[in-house]
């Protein structure tokens, strides 16, 4: 065997492990959650959840475009809310955002989740966390091994410094954390880290919870 090949297999089976634990974990506080090891693997998995007709909100995730899900949808039929379309004005955007807290089924990512089932996200704007919380019918996040933590302090920490600054690059916002490649404890008017969020259990106001955690790097 090859090097290369005996670093893969260690890498596969580290991830397992991880993944495995952080499933019985959510398992556990209530969460519909499975492990699988790649990203065909979770796309095949979101749209066997996603039932013909559903309507379907997408949150602001790089993970669940990456997966190709929002192109295999529309070629479904299904009718789509994501305000990352372009060609709409602020006022279609806010509309379809609001559309996202009643769809049939919402799709999103994590910015971080911990290894005893925690899930922690910031959000600018509030409507990604806002349907995690409350309204879809459905909900199916898929979650990158990279964005496993040991706890909330991690978690958050990983998010400022990592995923927040990657996003606003990402986004050309030219934002202080953008420029630092860091968080910089800003407190400006164009501030990214506005709503913080902890989820401890499943929401009693959204039972129908899917996670998909993969092992492998998704997103930011």
């Amino acid at each position: 065997m090859s090097l290369s090949n005996s670093f893969s297999q260690s890498r596969d089976w580290r991830n397992g492990q991880i993944g495995q634990k952080v499933r019985d974990a959510l398992q556990k506080r209530g969460f519909q959650a499975s492990y699988v090891m790649t990203a065909r693997e979770a796309r095949e998995q979101v749209l066997s959840l996603i039932p013909t007709g559903a309507t379907v909100g997408i949150g602001g995730s790089v993970t669940i475009r990456s997966l190709g899900v929002v192109e295999e949808l529309k070629v479904r039929g299904h009718e789509i809310y994501d305000h990352w379309a372009t060609g709409v004005t602020a006022e279609e955007n806010l509309a379809v955002r609001r559309r996202q807290l009643t769809c049939d089924v919402f799709l999103t990512g994590c910015n971080a989740i911990t290894l005893d089932g925690r899930l922690i996200n910031i959000d600018f704007t509030g409507n990604r966390v806002a349907a995690m919380i409350f309204g879809p019918r459905r909900t199916i996040m898929v979650t990158g091994i990279n964005k496993v933590v040991p706890d909330v302090e991690a978690g958050i920490r990983r998010i400022k410094d990592v995923a927040t600054p990657l996003n606003s690059h990402r986004r050309q916002w030219g934002k202080a954390c953008a420029v630092a490649g860091h968080c910089v404890n800003c407190n400006l008017s164009d501030k990214s880290c506005r709503v913080t969020t902890i989820i401890e259990m499943c929401p009693r106001g959204n039972p129908d919870f899917h996670i998909i955690i993969v092992g492998a790097e998704l997103g930011y």
